[in-house]
């Protein structure tokens, strides 16, 4: 068995390893579920449309897509804007059977992702652009951007692992760690980054312990691999220190190896000045976005780009703080999500999980073999690089999202890290400790836990249920006691109709409900049902049919202090049949309702008679605090 593990490379383990976890982390992971995925989603279509810069109007920035994606996208974007949301088998199927259509678009807002360059979703893009030309689903759109990613991502890592000189298992195990599967797993611009950082570490590395002399196509190939990277990320350039890992004498002469570093240097700074003046000619701020459209657009409302980068400029000292603070005041937020956050960064492991990760890798980085070891001065250009890239990430991150003069950044994500933490580890480099075994035999029940778990925590978030008591009922409005109300699935409930009963309108069945224009018989409410008791925390799922546009499903009452809420939804449409369009609203109670408790209704505020027809209501109660 040992002797079997010893003959496994690490980069054909990788193949394999990563194939397997990505087909699990496939299959447990919906679509849209990664951090800002629905941006990155509109965006990578863009890009694959053609449209390599973002559209901007006066007070709205992002482009033009199909209006389907809206049937597509409706169960996600709940499951990844509510906690306690979970998937059902009919809606999954319901999305997933969406016809792609470009014919009829409208403009979506996407500033979180719009400044993001074609480079950063170049393999999704193409993936998207080769599956639209056939008659497919937006699903399929969808997934092949997904999978066009995960095999680019492949191809690279596997280089990464085969190129670099040092360290292969622990890249092999960095690499396989939940979060890089997870944020691989989905659209996210962070793909392409993580494989042109890890590649370009891997090269320099190669350069500085070959026997063989660098000459022009090795300088070329590491200036295009750091345009690549300024163009997807510009943070990630103070990598570009670790060219002077190189030693002199692999170069021709010393005016050589400073000349290319220095060649190098301003074509990324060239680069990187170019494309942040042309970006940001598209930039806006919360305070100048259209209200009626600045909902789940990733921007902070009290964040300024320009007044932030002026407040550092008049305060010397003040950023010095903010990498302190940012670094030390809140360090698990990073330390928990590099390894894996998953969701919104909403579904973390266990406390104990993040320890074992962090201590198996630096047992691993302690007790690898290595053929070359770093000495002191190699080790200090590695740490400026990480350093380096960390602060200029800290600096992206505070100018664009935390509130000016704040003082912290609020939002460094692990799974930014995933291009500089390999630097810090194998900084533990050392000739003295050694152990005679294959890394293999720790490594893959490592990477079988992990991974396994991670899994088992994301398909528990998404597909099952975690309600401790639950209300429900379906109602088709075919039959009515005799006091005219509607007869539901639950005999405790009934719904009042108003007499407004029709015949051979009706989604399925002989029967359906309408509510007539107010101006008609001043009446703009119906299908009354009186909720004894909500607290804080439940959350109310409520289905139904339309016909028409634009009724609204609204829970209102009052609160325990005294206040009135009136929670409305104009319903996200899904999958319009016969004329009929699916509506889906989620409402989670913001804080308890009184001792009168509150009410559901259906709201017609248009000049048009709506109808309505299978009425699906839930209410689901949780424990407190979850």
């Amino acid at each position: 068995m040992l002797s079997l593990l010893n003959t496994i490379k690490p980069w054909n383990f990788f193949v394999f390893a990563a194939i397997v976890i990505e087909f699990v982390f496939m299959w447990v992971t919906p679509p849209l579920q990664a951090p800002d995925e629905f941006n990155h989603f509109y965006r990578a279509y863009q890009i694959s449309d053609g449209h390599f810069l973002p559209e901007r109007t006066a007070h709205r920035l992002g482009g033009e897509v199909p209006v389907c994606f809206n049937d597509f996208m409706t169960p996600y974007f709940y499951a990844a804007t509510n906690i306690k949301y979970v998937l059902y088998d009919l809606e999954v199927q319901e999305s997933g059977s969406v016809a792609f259509n470009d014919s009829i678009k409208e403009f979506k807002d996407f500033p979180n992702t719009a400044y993001y360059s074609p480079v950063s979703y170049a393999p999704q893009a193409f993936a998207m652009f080769m599956a639209r030309q056939f008659n497919c689903s937006v699903s399929m759109v969808y997934y092949a951007g997904r999978i066009g990613g995960f095999i680019f991502w492949l191809v690279i890592m596997f280089l990464v692992i085969k190129i670099v000189p040092v360290y292969k298992w622990l890249f092999t195990v960095l690499i396989l760690l939940p979060m890089n599967l997870y944020v691989t797993n989905s659209l996210s611009a962070d793909t392409v980054t993580n494989c042109l950082g890890l590649l370009f570490i891997a090269l320099v590395l190669k350069f500085t312990f070959s026997d063989n002399k660098i000459g022009i196509k090795q300088l070329l190939l590491l200036l295009i691999l750091i345009v690549l990277i300024a163009m997807a990320k510009v943070v990630y350039v103070g990598a570009i220190v670790l060219l002077f890992l190189i030693p002199l004498n692999k170069f021709v002469n010393k005016l050589w190896r400073f000349g290319s570093i220095a060649v190098i240097f301003l074509v990324a700074f060239t680069v990187v000045y170019c494309w942040s003046e042309t970006i940001m000619r598209f930039y806006i701020t919360y305070a100048e976005y259209d209200p009626e459209h600045n909902f789940y657009i990733g921007l902070n409302s009290c964040a300024n780009y320009n007044a932030q980068k002026a407040y550092i400029l008049e305060h010397g000292f003040y950023f010095f703080t903010v990498i302190y603070n940012s670094i030390f005041r809140h360090p698990e937020q990073f330390l928990i999500g590099y390894i894996g956050a998953f969701g919104q960064s909403d579904i973390a492991m266990k406390n104990i999980t993040y320890v074992v990760a962090y201590v198996f890798i630096l047992f691993l980085a302690v007790t690898e073999s290595n053929k070359f070891i770093f000495n002191w001065r190699q080790k200090v250009i590695i740490f400026v690089a990480a350093f380096g890239s960390f602060v200029l990430l800290l600096l992206s991150q505070h100018l664009i999202w935390d509130c000016v003069g704040e003082g912290i950044v609020d939002m460094v994500q692990g799974r930014y890290l995933i291009p500089i933490f390999p630097l810090l580890f194998i900084l533990f480099s050392n000739n003295k400790v050694k152990p005679n075994y294959s890394p293999l035999l720790f490594i893959l029940p490592f990477l079988i836990v992990l991974n396994g778990y991670a899994a088992r925590k994301i398909y528990y978030r998404f597909y099952v249920e975690s309600y401790t008591t639950k209300t429900e009922f379906f109602c088709g409005f075919e039959e009515k006691d005799t006091l005219e109300n509607y007869l539901t699935t639950n005999n405790g409930i009934k719904l009042n109709s108003m007499k407004m009963q029709v015949k051979d309108t009706s989604f399925s069945g002989n029967y359906s409900t309408y509510l007539p224009p107010p101006s008609q018989y001043n009446l703009q409410f119906g299908l009354n049902y009186k909720i004894k008791s909500l607290n804080r925390g439940d959350m109310i799922e409520i289905i139904a049919r339309q016909r028409g546009e634009g009724g609204q499903l609204v829970i209102a009452g009052k609160g325990k202090k005294g206040k009135e809420f009136f929670l409305a939804s104009k319903a996200h449409s899904l999958n319009k049949v016969n004329g009929w369009n699916k509506l889906y609203s989620i409402f989670t109670m913001p804080e308890d309702a009184d001792t009168s408790g509150a009410s559901f209704f259906i709201w017609n505020p248009t000049n048009k008679k709506l109808y309505f027809d299978h009425l699906s209501f839930k209410i689901k109660k949780y424990e407190r605090g979850y």
